[in-house]
């Protein structure tokens, strides 16, 4: 017979072992707290930052995302409830001037790409992102308040809003910048990487690693420009510093600050599709980190996709920067998608169109990009040529259409078109023949699909997604800092990190050599001329 008597102890127990079970079973991280703010709240570089709070979620850490009045919705998202979010105060003026800007993008997309263009966005950019950040720290005293009550450990930041390395040095924690672009030519000036512009192409460029000599020349110069515009563009941002006092002790601009204050650069690509080059311990990859396996659709829009039947379904969108386009560009796309009736088009589309649409075309403000691009149905993605999107439809094995309306959509397309799986079209003429074609060869060349699956198979064979290693290293940074992994480099001035000094003295030492050697040889030769007209004279 079974001794009920140690039952009663035994169930007292397992409260307790349970609890035990569940201290030991916890992450072995301890959490820290983490603001985020890569941009004002909207975008790809909003969409990468808030991937990456998710990310540290998941590792038990407290994320905050600081994100602009104006964008205000972003912290009632139910999909997004396990972060926290500060929206800091804008007045109606500067709130319209977000929202302004952001549709500067959609204003210039067909302007011809290059350094006139970057400058023409920088432009209309400069002083209202100036503003922001004027306004965010000195007319918002309670925001400043729970930001410095928040405790934070790490400010994660995006280059294209400087002021959050301001407020990263005002909290005096340390920072990590995100880049959602490749980029590597722009990031290196600032980590001290060293690149190689023989080989490495400059971002906007549109050329692959094997450059002819007058593309080479292109690249250094393109390079000493784009490094220009953004230090014109960083200006501002060294009053502001000046003005609300942050860090005076910090010798340096703010453009040299990126470097010497920021620990850790995560950046937005994989070797799996990127040109080979030498990255520095504090440049972490993260390629593809809002790629993942598709969810479930709603049902209406699974409806649809089944629909398809084996034609399958076209996705198109022109991203999350250009919203608002005019309808003479969108409208061959319109004509071309009735000549497919055997496939299903999703167009992500703003706002009703002003031309008809075929009865095979549903449009929506917005699309689950990721999800639609996993789904089995899915033949072709048509797009603007994002880097989110990019490795997003790599991740899936989709062959793709880039249109480069934007930014460093060119650098995606040239990727796109060395590896393979896609067409690469001009902006400035896109017709309804040339939309035809390209849709033709792709849908009816296997050799497209057969690429895009074998990038995918070798995107995903590595050992963690990029959001565990961009958390992994935030953690890290956390834990033990990230100077020890900075390079020397930006602490040498360009003659220094160029060896011109180096190479000055040895040209001075060949130069000396060759001068002593010369009046060596001149002296001997006057010697022996010597000797000879005497000789000459004693056998006279």
């Amino acid at each position: 017979m079974a001794n009920t008597s140690l039952l009663p102890r035994r169930q007292s127990l397992v409260p307790f072992i349970c609890f035990c079970v569940m201290i030991f079973t916890l992450p072995s991280s301890q959490g820290g707290n983490v603001l985020i703010t890569t941009s004002l709240g909207e975008g790809s570089h909003y969409f990468v930052g808030k991937t990456i709070g998710k990310y540290l979620v998941k590792h038990g850490h407290n994320v905050t995302m600081l994100v602009s009045k104006a964008y205000a919705h972003r912290a009632e998202n139910p999909d997004d409830a396990e972060l926290n979010f500060i929206v800091f105060h804008q007045s109606a003026e500067q709130i319209e001037s977000v929202k302004e800007r952001h549709l500067s993008y959609s204003k210039n997309a067909l302007e011809p790409s290059g350094a006139a263009y970057l400058y023409k966005l920088i432009q209309a950019h400069r002083k209202g992102a100036a503003d922001d950040c004027d306004e965010l720290l000195g007319q918002n005293p309670d925001v400043m308040r729970r930001l410095e009550e928040g405790n934070f450990d790490v400010v994660v930041y995006d280059m294209i809003w400087l002021c959050s390395l301001l407020l990263a040095m005002k909290l005096n924690v340390p920072a990590v910048l995100s880049s959602p672009m490749a980029a590597p030519t722009m990031l290196s000036m600032y980590a001290g990487n060293p690149v190689n512009l023989a080989s490495t192409p400059d971002v906007m460029n549109g050329y692959n690693n094997k450059m002819t000599f007058f593309q080479r020349v292109n690249n250094v110069l393109a390079n000493r420009v784009l490094y220009s515009v953004l230090e014109y563009h960083h200006v501002p941002y060294n009053s502001i510093r000046e003005r609300h006092q942050i860090r005076p002790d910090l010798s340096g601009s703010i453009s040299n600050l990126v470097g010497t204050y920021t620990d850790l650069f995560l950046v937005n690509l994989d070797f799996a599709v990127e040109f080979p080059l030498p990255l520095n311990p504090n440049i972490i990859t993260m390629g593809g980190i809002t790629a993942r396996p598709a969810s479930p659709l709603p049902n209406d829009l699974e409806a649809f996709m089944q629909s398809s039947g084996d034609g399958g379904v076209i996705l198109f969108t022109l991203g999350s920067y250009v919203t608002h386009i005019k309808p003479e560009f969108l409208e061959p796309f319109a004509e071309v998608f009735q000549r497919y009736p055997q496939q299903k088009i999703l167009w992500q589309l703003a706002g009703e169109p002003k031309f008809k649409l075929p009865p095979n075309v549903k449009t929506m403000p917005w699309l689950p990009q990721n999800d639609i691009l996993g789904h089995p149905k899915t033949r072709l993605f048509i797009f603007h040529g994002g880097n989110n999107g990019f490795y997003e439809t790599v991740y899936h094995g989709v062959p793709a259409i880039i249109i480069p309306l934007t930014g460093d959509a060119i650098d995606q397309g040239v990727r796109l078109k060395h590896h393979g799986f896609g067409i690469v079209l001009d902006k400035t003429n896109v017709t309804v023949d040339i939309l035809r074609v390209a849709i033709d060869t792709i849908l009816n060349n296997d050799s497209y699909s057969e690429a895009a699956k074998l990038l995918s198979s070798r995107l995903r064979s590595r050992s963690m997604h990029p959001g565990d290693r961009a958390a992994f290293w935030i953690n890290h940074v956390i834990k033990h800092g990230g100077s020890y992994m900075r390079s020397p480099l930006i602490e040498l001035n360009f003659i220094q990190r160029n060896l011109l000094d180096v190479i000055a003295f040895f040209l001075a030492v060949i130069s000396v050599i060759l001068v002593i050697s010369c009046y060596c040889m001149k002296c001997t030769f006057r010697c022996c001329k010597r000797m000879c007209f005497t000789t000459k004279e004693k056998h006279d």
